[in-house]
């Protein structure tokens, strides 16, 4: 405006001088008269000059106006500066951040109120404002990582950290659904390299989270000002929330790494891809499974199987049978394609002496005879060859095996600590006589009554032969199994696990392919819904001394298939009131034959009660728990004295 009122005044200047220098009212000198046509020009020249000089007033007067507008608010606006410097330096002492609004708007600045909707973070004003804040968010971000950093400068990496997140979730719960959660989980624990995988990545992810909420904690705290005993409580949380989430990715790291080692010496080689329960087994209906407890002690000479059970499970149903397998089941004979059966066509019968030809005396036959034995892929002899007695005796073909030692079994009952059972009659802890036939020390006792059982002390109860018999002795292994089972704690199954999958790689064989764990487990938790039962072979079923193999077959065959029905209350495996072999017992006791009377394996002297005539009771039938789930020899008494028993507490050694 001011420079248009300038131009303005320069042209009227310049036409006022123009008229000075010719003015047009001016008379021509002496001499030079003009024509009436000059004169009216001369006028209308005049005319011309005043309208031209009306017209430059009224220019100059706007531009004074101009001029004194422009002046006014050159005055306020110097004076709205000088205010604004005025409540600068008043409010300096308590806003330092007022103090750099003001030098923003002195230096023409835009403020952020002018920048756009952009939001500025809070800062707090007085001591110690935002630590609820602080320890909220920074909590936060220990529950979902990134979180925090979107409070801060660092938003587009909280965003990325965040998304992560929320996307290994969504891929994890997506896996979880499609595989099924059983299949996916025993997929993962049982593949060596998604383990060893998963442990690299388990230090990788816990270490990025751990930064993250450092990170986290400082960028909140940036801008504010704490007091001393805040500082501190804040650095006790972030050392609180970096320990809880370091300390679990570290042991799940270590367990993954023990994990993928014990998979990898504990089961075969993958025969396969994986499959679940269904597809490996769509065309079985049912597995078995050979367990066998190995005795490897010191105070032993080779190997001799302790326990021998098989599990026929119901592949649908996760219903199985439990058979025990007697060891001093006589005469064994093998399957007819096998080459055992080439040498023993007529059963196992190295002596003909009832006694001492059994069932438990093949494996060291077949360690002395490896050529007998032929071809074992992998096993050892003794191992194949009782495994080709057991199928032929039963009837059945096995397709799995297990083989725990004795102090295997220890270690698991030691790990979920101890075994709370009742004891339902005193137990000596050695005894019997050596293989030479002299008598072995009882260096202690187990006393009866409820009894928390540690490893040793749970070894012996279903181990002890002592004034017992094997009936007797099959029916406290199946009650202690099953106890065992029903008290196993997870945490301190997971608390011990290292030890365990220690104790496992050595004390532990299978012939389960890796690829087949997973089907395994799936299993496994069949049976924990479905029903066990236990199934004894005595003398009612068929004489173990002289056993009839087609009865003890079609018998077998019809407990397997009462267990798979899972009825609520099964039949017993023997009936008093039906007793198969009494007759054949009675022809055997009158001949002066009798079971087991020398256990070749310790030299323990059993009871005759395995041949003996008397009719049992319904309370005392061999190898079955009473009513009140207790297990007895035959023709004991519950409360009667034990011989050599010195009372409670008394002789009892660890």
């Amino acid at each position: 405006m001011l420079r248009a009122a300038a131009a303005s005044g320069a042209s009227a200047a310049g036409v006022a001088a123009a008229a000075q220098q010719s003015p047009a009212g001016q008379q021509p000198p002496a001499g030079q008269q003009h024509s009436p046509a000059q004169d009216r020009a001369h006028r209308a020249a005049g005319d011309d000059d005043r309208t031209a000089r009306g017209r430059t007033d009224d220019d100059r007067r706007r531009t004074d106006g101009d001029s004194r507008r422009a002046s006014a608010a050159a005055a306020a606006a110097t004076g709205a500066a000088g205010n604004a410097r005025s409540h600068a330096a008043t409010a300096s002492a308590s806003a330092p951040t007022t103090n750099a609004a003001a030098g923003d708007a002195q230096s023409g600045d835009e403020s952020p109120a002018t920048r756009g909707p952009a939001r500025a973070r809070r800062h707090s004003s007085r001591l110690g404002e935002g630590f609820p804040s602080l320890v909220g968010w920074t909590s936060l971000s220990t529950l979902l990582p990134g979180v925090g950093l979107l409070r801060t400068k660092f938003r587009p990496l909280g965003l990325i950290v965040f998304g992560g997140f929320v996307l290994t979730i969504l891929v994890a719960i997506g896996y979880l659904l499609i595989k099924g959660p059983v299949h996916a989980v025993a997929t993962i624990i049982a593949t060596p390299t998604l383990l060893n995988v998963l442990a690299i990545g388990a230090v990788l992810v816990g270490l990025i989270w751990i930064v993250v909420i450092v990170i986290s904690h400082l960028g909140l705290r940036k801008g504010h000002r704490y007091a001393p005993w805040q500082n501190r409580m804040s650095g006790l949380l972030v050392v609180s929330l970096v320990l809880i989430i370091g300390i679990p990715f570290g042991i799940g790291s270590v367990y993954a790494r023990v994990q993928a080692d014990t998979i990898a010496s504990l089961f075969g080689a993958s025969t396969g891809k994986t499959l679940d329960a269904q597809e490996l087994w769509k065309d079985k209906p049912f597995i078995n499974v050979f367990l066998i407890g190995r005795d490897n002690g010191d105070d032993r000479t080779g190997t001799r199987p302790d326990t021998m059970l098989v599990a026929s499970i119901d592949t649908k149903t996760g219903n199985a049978a439990l058979i025990s397998v007697p060891r001093n089941l006589a005469f064994p004979i093998f399957p007819a394609d096998s080459p055992e059966a080439q040498v023993w066509p007529n059963g196992f019968r190295p002596t003909g002496d009832s006694s001492v030809d059994l069932i438990n005396a093949v494996w060291q036959w077949g360690e002395e005879n490896p050529d007998a034995v032929g071809e074992t892929n992998g096993l050892e002899p003794g191992m194949s060859a009782t495994m080709a007695a057991v199928e032929g005796s039963l009837g059945l073909n096995l397709d799995y095996w297990a083989s725990v030692d004795m102090a295997g079994f220890e270690d698991v009952v030691d790990a979920i600590g101890g075994v709370n059972i009742d004891v339902e009659r005193p137990i000596p802890m050695g005894g019997g006589k050596s293989m030479s036939g002299v008598p072995n020390k009882v260096f202690g006792w187990i006393d009866p009554g409820p009894q928390n059982l540690k490893g040793k002390k749970a070894l012996w109860y279903v181990r002890s032969r002592e004034g017992s018999d094997n009936y007797d002795r099959m029916c406290r292994q199946q009650r202690m199994l099953k106890t065992t089972l029903e008290q196993i704690d997870p945490q301190e199954l997971a608390a011990a696990y290292p030890k365990l999958a220690g104790s496992a790689t050595k004390n532990i064989a299978t012939s389960i392919p890796q690829n087949e764990i997973p089907a395994f487990i799936e299993l496994a938790v069949a049976m924990q819904k479905g029903d066990v039962t236990t199934v004894q072979i005595n003398n009612d079923v068929t004489p173990t001394y002289d056993p009839d193999f087609d009865v003890l077959h079609e018998w077998i065959q019809g407990e397997i298939q009462g267990a798979s029905d899972g009825a609520d209350t099964p039949q017993p495996t023997n009936d008093p009131s039906q007793n198969n072999g009494s007759d054949a017992a009675q022809d055997s006791s009158d001949s002066g034959t009798t079971d087991d009377s020398q256990d070749t394996e310790t030299g323990t002297e059993a009871p005759a009660g395995d041949g003996a005539t008397a009719e049992p009771t319904p309370e005392t039938v061999p190898g079955e728990p009473n009513a009140a789930g207790m297990c007895y020899p035959q023709d004991y008494q519950p409360g009667d004295p034990w011989p050599g028993y010195p009372g409670p507490g008394a002789g009892t050694q660890e």
